[in-house]
């Protein structure tokens, strides 16, 4: 695909510590992306672009799907993406939006075609995975002894079973999808993909950031999570548990507003996810408000339903991390702080 647009070269993803990581989804090229510029401001070491990067979902039925096409050619030329990614080592998944299908799974008949599309916008390099197999998913690691990030990109569309459509659209924590049932099998990555997370997780690392496009943690409501799968998701948690995997921290996008969530029963360690949505596309609440507050038990503190983007920050040297979201003019907007220490098996 020699015309197909692309992104900056970005720089390579550092060798040595990392200790300041940005989150981003949710960002229509369509509309004003200058709120990267702020991403940039707060000098990340790395930038994880969590999904729904464009929007070009419109034309599913189109084989050369000519909408997503568009989006990418628009976000090619926005001056504030191109200055983050050039200047700043910018890793990529796609969600719904830039997989080709709204609330997509493995059944969409052109996600090859989307591959091809997402390899070539990334400069995805002729040796890449990405470029011999099906999916998007990868992992890589960085930093000294003691310091080790690994960071596990899955790809929760390419494989995914579909969805279960709700029976009671818009009733609150039913309002698109309903679970399917414990016991029926319905998978999120597929055989490939899990072997490949369990090697991975099976690798020494100080800190694991597992990207997932929807929410892995978040309960209550009834758009897009891991908890429509609950066989995947307790696979997912036993095999954390199972792997001895040590320092697992979740960054999510998708939802159109922010929020942290964790879950302490039935997992090895408290799990915590990260959702940091959106830069231009944020939930559309009442005027002078920021919250927004879905029935959950998962749920630290309010949602915050502003444009926002992801901040994790280790300090290594006092063993801490901290979960940040990041509001208009580098406010500090919802955080929580874990010690790394107890993010470990007992």
């Amino acid at each position: 695909m020699p015309a197909f647009p692309r992104a900056p070269r970005t720089p390579a993803i550092p060798k040595g510590r990392i200790s300041r990581i940005a989150l981003t989804s949710c960002s229509n090229p369509a509309k004003d992306l200058s709120f990267l510029g702020q991403v940039e401001a707060k000098n990340p070491d790395l930038v994880l672009m969590m999904g729904d990067n464009v929007y070009g979902s419109y034309t599913p039925k189109d084989p050369n799907l000519p909408s997503l096409r568009e989006a990418y050619a628009k976000l090619a030329e926005v001056p504030a993406f191109k200055s983050l990614v050039s200047k700043v080592s910018t890793q990529a998944v796609w969600d719904d939006h830039d997989y080709g299908i709204n609330d997509g799974g493995g059944d969409f008949a052109y996600k090859a075609q989307a591959q091809t599309m997402f390899n070539q916008f990334w400069n995805m390099p002729a040796n890449s995975p990405l470029r011999q197999r099906p999916g998007i998913y990868r992992a890589f690691q960085a930093g000294p002894k003691g310091e080790v990030l690994q960071v596990i990109m899955l790809d929760t569309r390419y494989f995914r079973a579909p969805l279960l459509v709700t029976d009671q659209r818009d009733v609150p924590g039913k309002e698109r999808y309903i679970p399917h049932p414990v016991g029926s099998g319905a998978d999120v990555l597929g055989e490939a993909q899990w072997a490949f997370l369990k090697a991975e997780l099976e690798k020494p690392a100080d800190v694991r950031l597992i990207v997932s496009s929807i929410q892995v943690v978040a309960d209550g409501h009834g758009y897009e999570r891991w908890g429509n799968f609950p066989d995947s998701q307790k696979r997912l948690y036993d095999l954390i548990a199972q792997t001895g995997a040590k320092g697992v921290v979740f960054a999510s996008g998708d939802r159109h507003y922010g929020s942290i969530n964790q879950i302490r029963d039935g997992v090895a360690y408290p799990l915590t996810d990260i959702t940091a949505s959106a830069i231009n596309m944020p939930f559309r609440v009442a005027e002078g408000t920021t919250s927004y507050n879905e029935p959950a038990t998962t749920r630290i503190g309010d949602g915050y339903a502003a444009v926002n983007f992801g901040l994790i920050e280790i300090n290594w040297a006092a063993g801490t991390l901290s979960l940040n979201l990041i509001g208009e003019g580098g406010t500090l907007a919802r955080s929580t702080s874990l010690d790394l220490k107890n993010l470990r098996r007992n």
